[in-house]
C-alpha cells in the first residue's frame, strides 16, 4: 500500500485498539480506518487462494526425498535436490508457509495486547490540535532555563520550551536523567530580549512541565479553573494537557 499509508493504518489502528483509544471520538478518523483494512483484504485473499498449492507442492517434496534416498549417484543426487527446490509450487508452499508461521506470531501478541484490562493514559478525552515549532517567538537565551537555538511553541497565551533536566530537578553529574523535558509558562510574563537582564531577572507565575524516560512522553497538565489555573485565554474545561512528541506537541482537553 505504500509507506505512508501504512504508517496511516498503523495510527489509526492505535487510536482505535490501543490503550489511549479515542477513534470513537471521531467518525472521519473511522470510516478512514474501514476505508484502510478494507483495501489490505485483496492482500490476504491471494495469500488464501496461493496456499492451496500446498498439498501439490508436499507431493512433489516427497518425491523429491525419494530420490535423494536411492541408489542414485552422487551428481544425480545433488541434481534431482537443486531442480526440486527450482520448482515455483515448492517456492510458493516455503513462501506459503513463512505466512501462516507470522500469523501465528500475530495472534500471539494480539492476544497478549487484550488479555489484560487497559488503562488509559488521557481517560479517553479527545486531541484538539497538534503544535509545531513557532517562527516568531523569542525567549531571552537563560531565561528559565532556555537554551539559544532551542524550539518554542506557543498556545493561547501560553509559551512551551524543552530545557535540560538538570535545570529542571537539579541531577547531579553524571546522573542517569530523562531524555526529554519541556515546560510551560505564561507568554505575557516572559521579558523581551532587549529587557532581559541574565545576571538580574525572575519569573512571577506559575509554571508547568515534565520529563519523558524510557516509552513514556513528556507530559504537562494544567488546570483550568481555580487556584493555579493560568490568566489566559484558554478552551472551557477542567484541564488541558501538553504531550510532547518529537517535534510536535499534541494539545488534549478535559471538558468535565
Amino acid at each position: 500500500m505504500g509507506r505512508p499509508v501504512d504508517e496511516e493504518l498503523s495510527t489509526l489502528r492505535a487510536r482505535a485498539y490501543g490503550p489511549a483509544a479515542d477513534i470513537h471520538l471521531d467518525p472521519a478518523a473511522q470510516q478512514r480506518l474501514a476505508e484502510l483494512e478494507d483495501a489490505t483484504r485483496p492482500v490476504r485473499d491471494e495469500v488464501d487462494v496461493e496456499a492451496d498449492i500446498a498439498p501439490k507442492a508436499a507431493a512433489d517434496e516427497a518425491d523429491a526425498a525419494a530420490a535423494v534416498t536411492s541408489t542414485t549417484r552422487p551428481p544425480a543426487v545433488v541434481e534431482a535436490a537443486r531442480t526440486f527446490w527450482e520448482r515455483p509450487r515448492v517456492r510458493l508452499a516455503v513462501w506459503v508457509a513463512s505466512v501462516a508461521v507470522a500469523g501465528v506470531v500475530g495472534a500471539g501478541v494480539t492476544y497478549g495486547a487484550v488479555a489484560f484490562a487497559p488503562v488509559p493514559t488521557s481517560d479517553g478525552v479527545a486531541q484538539i490540535d497538534t503544535l509545531r515549532p513557532s517562527t516568531t517567538a523569542q525567549i531571552p537565551t537563560g531565561f528559565l532555563g532556555y537554551e539559544e537555538g532551542a524550539s518554542v511553541y506557543e498556545y493561547r497565551g501560553l509559551t512551551m520550551f524543552p530545557l535540560s533536566y538538570s535545570y529542571m530537578y537539579g541531577a547531579a553529574d553524571g546522573e542517569e536523567v530523562p531524555d526529554r523535558c519541556f515546560q510551560v509558562i505564561q507568554t505575557a510574563l516572559i521579558p523581551s530580549v532587549e529587557e532581559f537582564d541574565p545576571d538580574s531577572w525572575g519569573y512571577e507565575g506559575n509554571s508547568w512541565g515534565g520529563c519523558s524516560l524510557g516509552s513514556f512522553r513528556a507530559t504537562a497538565a494544567i488546570p483550568l479553573t481555580g487556584r493555579g489555573a493560568p490568566d489566559v485565554d484558554l478552551p472551557e474545561g477542567r484541564a488541558i494537557q501538553f504531550v510532547l512528541d518529537g517535534d510536535r506537541i499534541g494539545v488534549y482537553l478535559d471538558r468535565g
